[in-house]
């Protein structure tokens, strides 16, 4: 029988390199960029709520469905806050110093690239 690691099988887990675990410094940017949005709406929703600039609070208090109202307001508020400072974030990154790496800092055409002009023949009209 032939051994699989030297016949060309599969290779060994032991010489696999490690996976790095965590996520993305991108996806961990706007994740906290939302999470930070979403405690701003929730903080909102309670001043607005203590505050009462517009009557809302007899209107759930008297409406019989409190809860549900109160935590949809909270979810509302906590959804569009955090969407919103979450994409203002990616909108407005903060500056990198480093200058932009990799590429060839060449011409994108060719040099021997030149404009041609296609003739066409138009049918006769009768």
């Amino acid at each position: 029988m032939a051994d699989l690691e030297t016949a060309g099988g599969a290779p060994s887990r032991r010489l696999a390199k490690p996976r790095a675990k965590g996520l993305d410094p991108l996806v961990r940017y706007m994740i906290f960029h939302w999470m930070l949005g979403a405690l701003g709406g929730a903080l909102c929703t309670t001043a607005f709520l203590v505050f009462d600039p517009c009557g809302i609070w007899p209107l759930i208090h008297d409406s019989g469905m409190g809860v549900p109202a109160i935590f949809l307001l909270y979810i509302g508020f906590m959804t569009s806050f955090g969407g919103l400072v979450c994409a203002a974030a990616v909108m407005f990154p903060p500056d990198d110093d480093e200058p932009p790496r990799g590429g060839l800092r060449g011409n994108v055409m060719p040099a021997n690239w030149a404009p041609r002009l296609a003739y066409v023949r138009s049918a006769r009209r009768a």
